[in-house]
């Protein structure tokens, strides 16, 4: 769900005075839109109407902060508006993830997991190329967890074009990326198909930036296409790859 990330000021738009809200003070209702059969499931938007008065004055102050998720479990973007009033910095919000249920002893086992694989494949790199598919995107969700990513790691069988939703925050906004792992020997090729749909995606979800990750050989067609799209994609090879993994080990060590 979203939340905000920041306490909100607002300033009368009558006397001036400034009017701090908490918070946890602004909860959010959510309202789901249906973009049909052509879209990525529903999109659900945040939303907070809320009215104060300034004690000073009287001012009734009216104002709106919203927060759209599309597809479900991406941040889209945020809006605001406001009446009677100004907002003394963009009120920023955020997704947050809970589950209701938590088994810590599961968890810590399956971190185990993985941490292992990345301490293995850092002594051995070569064994990159004897992981399940499946392994490869838990390997590379916990090394983007690792460079400071938030990360979604989406189902094994229905991802529509991406393992990992990972988002980082700059400047308090959140920069959200699409992550399509591709664990391919090494004479497999990555062509340029690949990445266009990769794109596709990434275009169609208004998504800031794409990366392909593999393991594979990339076809001059595929870099080109990539480097057509300048800072909205890039590709992760099988060194780069294993830069991250090092840098993983390091910590776990």
């Amino acid at each position: 769900m979203m939340e905000l990330l920041e306490d909100v000021l607002i300033r009368c738009s009558e006397c001036g005075s400034v009017i701090g809200i908490h918070k946890e003070e602004i909860e959010f209702d959510a309202f789901a839109y249906d973009h049909g059969e052509n879209g990525m499931g529903d999109e659900i938007e945040y939303r907070h109407d809320g009215v104060i008065v300034c004690e000073e004055c009287g001012n009734e102050i009216q104002f709106r902060i919203s927060g759209f998720e599309y597809p479900v479990g991406a941040y889209n973007y945020d809006d605001h508006e406001i009446y009677g009033g100004d907002f003394e910095e963009s009120p920023i919000v955020g997704i947050v993830y809970s589950q209701e249920e938590f088994d810590i002893d599961c968890a810590y086992n399956e971190f185990n997991r993985v941490e292992r694989l990345i301490l293995e494949i850092s002594d051995n790199p070569d064994l990159i190329y004897n992981i399940s598919p499946r392994e490869f995107e838990e390997v590379i969700n916990r090394v983007l967890q690792d460079e400071g990513f938030e990360t979604d790691l989406t189902q094994a069988t229905r991802d529509g074009g991406r393992d990992i939703v990972a988002t980082k925050y700059e400047m308090g906004k959140p920069i959200v990326f699409y992550i399509e792992c591709k664990r391919y020997g090494r004479r497999n090729s990555v062509g340029v198909s690949i990445v266009r749909s990769l794109y596709g995606v990434q275009t169609s979800d208004q998504i800031n930036k794409s990366i392909l990750v593999t393991t594979g050989h990339v076809t001059r067609g595929a870099r080109r296409f990539v480097e057509k799209q300048n800072t909205m994609m890039s590709i992760l090879d099988v060194n780069e790859i294993h830069h991250l993994i090092q840098r993983s080990a390091m910590k776990y060590r």
